[in-house]
């Protein structure tokens, strides 16, 4: 793939994107001229950009969706709900094929056909390719609109080539006046006509005074001839064949007349010239000068010399400054050589490198836990001293480095905000409900493995307030509530990490209907059921296949959405709570770290090994009298905050003897499961620090062995197990 494609892509992507978002912003309020104005502007530069590399199936459909928003526009076609889901319908397809692109390099066998059927549905039904004239027969005589063809005095058909009867191709084109709003230069376009043979350039209508003269208008058109066949003339001109006419044309032989004028560049250089010696205020005079600066430009660029345009605008002081600037400029270009130009370049980094770059960071902060046992060992003498001096200074250095490593890989939460919108707007008028999305904290930023955790999770959240919690309206008007019901999604940032809450005003979560479901589910027996709070029962919807849907429709009742939820905030080293008020609403809270790269867990011993567990799940860490430890059979329990908590001990869940020593209290760390797992109490033999580690995943024959998470190598060399409790329990 070549560079210009691979540009492509990317900007196609934005410019679906942008285009997706004035969509959902015209379709809430169709007055919006900004929004309509912005998606139009979407799907021109769009049609361009697929000119460019021969993608007629690509060009046609987005020029169709270009046409029905022309219409809106202009007031001749409404946006309706259809049309919004049918331009709906061809982004999404334009989105495939970008990507069927950047996969394979071509479109689908099936592309041309999509576009028909698509360009259909939008108001275009395209015959044979749109913007070729009339050819009939090239020795009747000229096809209509290249009359002008007969009349070309003998200077110019030499210049063409039109000797002998030859039959050349004509071109008409004459561009619409409001053209450079909609990003098309028609002289670029010009110059790319294939073995141009003729051009001629002249006013559309009759120029206006000087000081009337408008020059965001282009008052004029073009007539070309050209050499090539009239599918290759016209397969330049594919973004604007609404604005063109093309022809196989036989002239016949000229009469005589007197020689026409000389080169049209030139003319229109002099016309310049001309313009710097007009009097006037001096405000006026340095006007021109840059205004008549961008047209020699253009007209130089047109002719393929490259210019420094802030040196063309020191020359165009006067006339003659001007006329030797372009003689000198022109003498390169005569020569055969066209200077190379310059622009800018924006440097792209390998996501691979930064990868590499905080893994070197985190191997770092790792080998600097190091030092502080070996500046306890020194003691307090001069050596001590200076290593401690050395320590501190080093600990502020690492810790900056890994901030700013870390700001490289961070991005904006509003990349994986930007698919809710369409998806609410489609769920709602799926379902026959009304909703507002609200978003906020959209420029909050976090590492880019955490955006591609949370993406997701989110959209479970999202479309489960859709389903389950937005009341359809009739059900909220009985409630008295408004008929449209609102979810907010907002990102802050909290501490070392990133908090997205979800929130909606639906019907909420009914802890009687959660007890009842879980026990009909198996989940629970019924006195386990009724030992719940409402906030245990509530928290149910996060036990894997747990569902109070009533049925499997294509949105729920499944039972793996809210379980898929917690298991991948979990696996990204969060944590999950929800909260819900029956007729009030929901409000879920996703709490995850900033980066992956680097873990802090809490370090145990149990049997002489160390163990780590993510600090995310630690709730507090406890010195237990044994008395206060209850046995029933097999199973242990301890009483914490009132609250009958399940005690395990870490020596039997891993397979080591029991503690031989006899304790008047355990040491306990109180750890939170979620969901169905609730709280639990693991007994450990003994609690060490906390300590930010590289967590690495199992490998090998160790890749399958279940209830731990990776490994990690503490400052001092030591190997630590990091476990995953909830696998393991």
């Amino acid at each position: 793939m070549s560079a210009l494609f691979d540009q492509f892509i990317l900007e196609s992507r934005d410019l679906l994107t942008e285009a997706g978002d004035s969509l959902l912003a015209l379709e809430r309020d169709p007055a919006d001229r900004a929004a309509v104005d912005a998606l139009f502007r979407a799907f021109h530069t769009l049609k361009g950009a697929t000119g460019l590399f021969d993608l007629a199936p690509f060009t046609r459909l987005v020029h169709a969706g270009e046409d029905a928003l022309a219409a809106v526009r202009d007031g001749r076609r409404v946006l309706t709900p259809e049309l919004a889901d049918r331009l709906f319908r061809a982004l999404d397809q334009s989105a495939r094929w970008i990507d069927a692109l950047e996969a394979a390099g071509t479109l689908p066998d099936d592309a041309t056909e999509a576009a028909r059927r698509l360009g259909a549905a939008l108001g275009d039904d395209p015959g044979d390719d749109p913007g070729v004239g009339p050819g009939g027969d090239p020795g009747a005589g000229p096809a209509p609109g290249f009359e002008w063809v007969e009349t070309l005095d003998g200077s110019r058909r030499e210049a063409a080539g039109l000797t002998g009867g030859q039959t050349l191709t004509a071109l008409a084109y004459d561009p619409d006046p409001e053209c450079f709003f909609n990003g098309d230069d028609p002289l670029a376009l010009c110059r790319r006509i294939p073995d141009l043979r003729l051009l001629l350039v002249e006013p559309a209508e009759p120029l206006p005074p000087l000081g009337a003269l408008d020059p965001y208008r282009c008052l004029l058109r073009f007539r070309a001839l050209s050499g090539a066949s009239v599918a290759e003339v016209t397969a330049v001109f594919r973004t604007v064949p609404d604005q063109v006419r093309v022809a196989p044309v036989t002239p016949p032989p000229p009469a005589p007349g007197p020689e026409g004028a000389g080169s049209l560049a030139d003319a229109m250089l002099r016309a310049q010239e001309r313009i710097l010696d007009l009097p006037g205020e001096p405000e006026e005079r340095e006007a021109r000068r840059a205004a008549v600066a961008r047209s020699a430009g253009n007209i130089l660029a047109a002719q393929g010399v490259t210019v420094d345009r802030a040196a063309l605008l020191a020359a165009c002081a006067d006339a003659g400054s001007l006329r030797r600037f372009v003689e000198t400029a022109r003498a390169p270009a005569a020569g055969g050589g066209t200077p190379p130009t310059v622009g800018r370049r924006a440097l792209r980094v390998d996501p691979e490198r930064l990868d590499r770059l905080m893994t070197l960071v985190g191997e770092l902060t790792v080998a600097k836990s190091q030092l502080p046992p070996l500046v306890r060992q020194a003691g307090d003498d001069a050596l001590g001293q200076g290593l401690k001096a050395v320590s501190a200074q080093f600990d502020a250095l690492v810790g900056e480095l890994q901030h700013a490593a870390l700001r490289l890989r961070l991005l904006p939460l509003s990349r994986v905000f930007e698919p809710l919108p369409r998806l609410v707007r489609d769920t709602a008028r799926r379902l026959g409900k009304t909703v507002a999305l609200e978003l906020d904290g959209g420029e909050t930023e976090a590492d880019r493995d955490i955006l591609d955790a949370l993406g997701e999770p989110l959209l479970h959240l999202v479309r489960n307030s859709l389903d389950h919690g937005i009341e359809s309206p009739d059900r909220r008007a009985a409630a008295g509530k408004p008929d449209s019901g609102t979810i907010r999604v907002r990102a802050f940032q909290e501490k070392d990490g990133v908090v997205v809450e979800v929130v909606d005003d639906g019907a909420g979560i009914d802890p009687a209907a959660m007890r009842a479901a879980a026990c009909r589910k198996g989940l629970l027996d019924e006195a386990a059921a009724a030992a719940l709070d409402d906030g245990e029962a509530v928290r149910l919807v996060f036990a894997p296949g747990f569902s109070t849907a009533a049925g499997v429709s294509e949105l729920s009742g499944r039972g793996v959405g809210m379980d898929a939820v917690r298991a991948a905030v979990e696996r990204a080293g969060g944590r999950v709570e929800i909260a819900s008020t029956p007729g009030a609403g929901t409000r879920v809270r996703l709490a995850l770290p900033l980066t992956l790269s680097i873990t802090r867990v809490v370090v145990v011993e149990a049997a002489g090994e160390l163990f780590g567990v993510p600090v995310a799940l630690v709730e507090g860490m406890r010195r237990v009298p044994r008395a206060d430890i209850r046995a029933l059979k097999t199973a242990e329990s301890v009483v914490l905050g009132g609250r009958v908590v399940p005690l395990l001990r870490l020596r039997r869940l891993l397979g080591f003897p029991e503690d031989p020593r006899g304790r008047a209290a355990e040491r306990v760390l109180v750890a939170g499961l979620g969901g169905a797992g609730g709280t639990v109490a693991l007994v450990v033999d003994d609690v060490r620090e906390r300590a930010d580690v590289m967590l690495r995943p199992m490998h090998g024959v160790l890749r399958g062995l279940r209830g731990y998470s990776g490994t990690a190598v503490l400052g001092d060399g030591r190997l630590l197990l990091v476990l995953d409790l909830r696998e393991l329990l």
